[in-house]
């Protein structure tokens, strides 16, 4: 039982942004790519992934995953609820800091 348990902790969030490890290139390239996770492969370990800049799909094990940097979650409205009135409030501000 404890190793489903393990199992459940270590999904990843379908979307999510990573730092791919890229295994070929010059001396002077970046040695990563940002990509978006978008599931795993049945017949291999790993993770399946989406090279924006490249529009290519490929696997990968060598990576780094940041699910609090979700894309939805920056397009997505708050929603203030304030006690003293009875409808909530929308926030359409943006927090962004370069």
């Amino acid at each position: 039982m404890a190793w489903k348990a393990y199992i459940l902790q270590v999904l990843e969030s379908v979307g999510s942004p990573a730092y791919v490890k890229r295994l070929v290139g010059d001396k002077l390239d970046s040695r990563s790519s940002l990509c978006r996770f978008i599931g795993y492969p049945k017949e291999t370990a790993g993770y399946y992934f989406y090279d924006p800049a490249e529009q290519k799909i490929f696997i990968s094990r060598n990576t780094v995953f940041f699910e609090k940097d979700f894309p939805s979650d920056s397009r997505r409205d708050k929603v203030l609820i304030d006690e003293s009135s009875e409808e909530p409030q929308h926030d359409n501000t943006t927090s962004f800091e370069p």
